[in-house]
């Protein structure tokens, strides 16, 4: 997967310490050439193991829009004429994320519903690390990789964790 600047400056500026990218698609939120509190910022919607953020670095700031991965209540999908539309639903707070990516899209879909399941089960990471055969979890970690989902960095560090397993 090729890089992206708002994903990169997200990355080093605003990743906790043990958080990690899963996946991302640049896009826009507000309305298609909208102003006041509904204006356009094109950027990237990143979805990490504890969240997911809107990201916009510009040349006078930036727009980080997040919401919690264990929040998120619902999601809604859209797709018109190949423009695609996620919309996350909490409690008390909603992110529309609109872009015209469908493998990219597939991507967010995936990993948001994933790091839901275990926002609502933390138990069950633990109990897939460290019970599921190491064999099979490098088999899916190399999927994720050629996916595009992990980085080669990510990848050679989750790596050699499973390894020491072996």
């Amino acid at each position: 997967m090729k890089t992206n600047k708002h994903v990169e400056n997200f990355k080093s500026k605003h990743l906790q310490n043990g958080e990690a990218a899963v996946a991302w698609a640049e896009g826009y939120i507000g309305r298609l050439m909208g102003q006041g509190k509904d204006k356009q910022y094109n950027g990237a919607l990143i979805v990490t193991d504890i969240r997911v953020a809107f990201y916009r670095k510009g040349l006078l700031g930036e727009v980080i829009e997040n919401i919690p991965l264990k929040a998120i209540t619902s999601i809604e999908r859209k797709s018109i004429l190949g423009h695609r539309s996620i919309k996350m639903h909490t409690s008390h707070d909603d992110l529309e994320f609109k872009t015209c990516n469908k493998e990219g899209e597939a991507l967010l879909i995936a990993a948001i519903e994933a790091g839901r399941h275990l926002s609502a089960n933390p138990t069950a990471s633990q109990t897939i690390s460290t019970t599921a055969d190491p064999y099979e979890q490098l088999k899916k970690l190399a999927e994720l990789k050629a996916a595009g989902i992990l980085s080669e960095e990510e990848f050679q560090d989750k790596k050699a964790k499973i390894m020491e397993l072996i």
